[in-house]
């Protein structure tokens, strides 16, 4: 005869069973070890997976004849908790907020009672109760009180479900910076948190628009299951793009440049079903260094498609470290056999094996962004011409055409697995691969009658590249997170103070040390050991009229145009104007002794020969940049002295 099983081993065996998703046979477990013992713990397992299973009435039954009494023999917070849960789920948000304040209060009376004479796992368990009671609080959509009560019992979390609902809470209370330390914080329980800190860093940078982010965990199964069986009614898909994990999870692919055509599914549906916040959103992709190619590709497709860019416009965009403006056109596909377009590959392919490389570019791009005609031959020709310039990522994007508008083509797939072996990404020279070992015999003698020895050298090549990979390749979201953290840093020295008429000694205080022992060794200078010494070495060598005609003369024209620019008003400008004439400081990062900075300011600043900080101007407190006062008379005589000096208007 087989023993009886106590309370607590149906308890147990209930809570793998709700674990697993298995709620019947929970539901009559916890059943079974309530009707065994009438405890708290017994009747809340029951009402917990009742609420679970969506039988809220039921879930209520079992709690409330006790919630009135408040016997600590039959109920404790969390039942008041869960109750509360309840009544949101049913929709009864006053009756919800009732039941919150209860267990807020019943807690804290709790561990009042309990301090100092519980057992450490007694007290971690009346400790845990502080999940139930903040979920609660976020079925109601209190943000403020969710991080409130975080706040209140931070001592008392143990767990990390704790952290991850206030981190929410911030998130969307607009606390993003606060949001990133709490999900760093829980960065190694799972991926996802690593994520979240990325996105809740560039949405304090302002790179995504402010959306409002679930409480609930995400689960990736859940959203991939969401788009396969979505409608592909513009409605339904609308409504698809604006549910919070959807929204995270396609933000999360469109921040991994592993996969480019992930980039541009995710850009294109965010874009276009997301409304006001897509539109937003899909201009800060053009504009952004954080966001790949295709990415932009993806956003400017939506942006055209919802009318709100039209074909032919110039478009700003950040594109390969710099903006530019970009025009948008639509070319047609010409998939036969074409003489004449066949002759001018043979033209641009000579021309090429002459070493006449920008002769065959310009011949090959004038057939596709002015005859707006696209000829895969003529294509693949254009990648190949500038693959050999080591302009890889423009390559990609042809190849990307390619595949495009012949998904199949066995040519095209060998020389996109190529091509995503030369950029180092092993994964997505897999998939190409793959790709072409589907194809049949026939279509893969195109590739020549070796196909079989060409195809095993490209499996040794992959192979290669994948173990390579795995031993040296970064994380994409670590990147993220160093790029927008070294943005922040950077600009916390853009907001110190700065006298418009600041002399260099006084603004190379404001620079970090760092700053100062890069501008040193650019200069050709040991650093000394103390700060006070290194200000001193630069403030002497930049004094030096020879020294600083040395300086000058090794700078870009732009970096002098800037230089004049800013002479022409005196020494000094407002940033935004600056910004608008010459690029922005963004993505120069932080770090400059270990990577300088490559915009024109940035360059200039590096070197100490413009300052940028906060000044009043008019009475107001804005931005500037300045050459230092006791620099601008030698400047203005070097610069005189300079060939085709850049001439400016005075408006700013």
């Amino acid at each position: 005869m087989s023993r009886k099983k106590t309370p607590e081993e149906l308890s147990l065996e209930g809570k793998k069973c709700l674990e697993k998703g298995d709620f019947r046979v929970a539901e009559r477990l916890f059943a079974r070890a309530l009707a065994a013992e009438d405890h708290p713990a017994h009747r809340n397992n029951l009402a917990t997976v009742l609420f679970y299973a969506g039988e809220l009435e039921r879930a209520l039954a079992v709690l409330e004849p006790y919630l009135e009494d408040g016997d600590p023999l039959k109920v404790n917070p969390y039942s008041y908790a869960l109750a509360s849960r309840i009544h949101s789920a049913r929709g009864e948000k006053e009756k919800a907020r009732v039941r919150l304040t209860e267990a807020v209060q019943k807690y804290e009376e709790l561990r009042l009672a309990a301090r100092g004479r519980l057992s450490p796992p007694e007290e971690r368990n009346i400790r845990e109760y502080t999940v139930i009671i903040m979920e609660a609080a976020a079925d109601l959509e209190d943000h403020r009180l969710v991080f409130e009560l975080y706040r209140r019992w931070e001592t008392d979390h143990v767990s990390y479900q704790n952290k991850h609902l206030a981190a929410v809470a911030c998130f969307n209370l607009g606390r993003y910076k606060r949001a990133a330390g709490l999900w760093a914080s829980i960065g190694h329980v799972h991926d996802i948190y690593s994520h979240l800190q990325g996105i809740a860093l560039l949405a304090e940078q302002g790179t995504i628009p402010p959306f409002t982010l679930a409480y609930d965990l995400p689960n990736p199964e859940k959203v991939i299951n969401m788009l396969r069986k979505a409608g592909v009614a513009p409605e339904e898909q609308e409504h698809l793009f604006m549910h919070s994990h959807v929204r995270l999870f396609s933000l999360i692919m469109l921040l991994q440049r592993e996969n480019p055509a992930e980039n541009t599914y995710a850009a294109y549906h965010l874009v276009f079903f997301g409304g006001e916040w897509g539109k937003k959103l899909g201009f800060s992709i053009l504009n952004s260094p954080v966001f790949s190619t295709e990415a932009k590709m993806g956003a400017a497709q939506a942006l055209m498609a919802r009318g709100i860019l039209k074909e032919g416009d110039p478009v700003p965009m950040y594109v390969e470290g710099e903006r530019r403006l970009v025009q948008l056109v639509t070319s047609e596909a010409v998939l036969h056999y074409d003489q004449k377009l066949h002759e001018l590959v043979r033209r641009a392919r000579a021309l090429r094996k002459a070493g006449k490389l920008d002769e065959a570019i310009e011949l090959l791009e004038d057939l596709w962004v002015k005859k707006k005609k696209l000829y895969p031959p003529a294509l693949l020709e254009l990648a190949e011409c500038l693959c050999h310039q080591r302009k890889h990522q423009e390559a990609r994007r042809i190849m990307d055409i390619l595949k495009d508008i012949l998904p199949d083509n066995p040519v095209t797939l060998y020389n996109s697995c190529v091509l995503h072996l030369e950029m180092g990404n092993a994964a997505a020279a897999r998939e190409d691969l793959d790709a072409l070992k589907e194809l049949d015999r026939e279509a893969l003698e195109e590739l020549g009658k070796d196909y079989q020895e060409q195809l095993a050298l490209l499996e040794t090549k992959v192979g290669l590249a994948e173990r390579i990979e795995l031993l040296s390749n970064p994380s994409i979201i670590e990147g993220v997170v160093q790029y927008v953290e070294e943005e922040e840093k950077r600009r916390e020295v853009e907001e110190k103070p700065l006298s418009i008429d600041v002399p260099l000694s006084r603004g190379l205080k404001n620079m970090p040390v760092h700053w100062l022992e890069a501008a040193l060794l650019s200069f050709g200078l040991a650093p000394a050991r103390i700060r006070r010494e290194k200000e001193r070495q630069l403030k002497e060598f930049l004094s030096n009229r020879e020294n600083l005609a040395r300086v000058v003369q090794a700078l870009e024209e732009k970096e002098k145009e800037l230089l004049e620019y800013l002479l022409a008003r005196g020494g000094f400008s407002r940033l935004n104007a600056v910004t608008r004439k010459f690029g922005s400081m963004e993505g120069d990062g932080f770090f400059w002794n270990e990577k300088p900075p490559s915009s024109p300011l940035g360059v200039l600043w590096s070197r100490a020969l413009v300052m940028v900080g906060k000044a009043v101007l008019e009475g107001r407190n804005c931005r500037v940049a300045v050459i230092p006062a006791d620099l601008r008379p030698l400047l203005r005589e070097i610069l005189a002295h300079s060939a085709g000096p850049a001439s400016f208007s005075k408006s700013t």
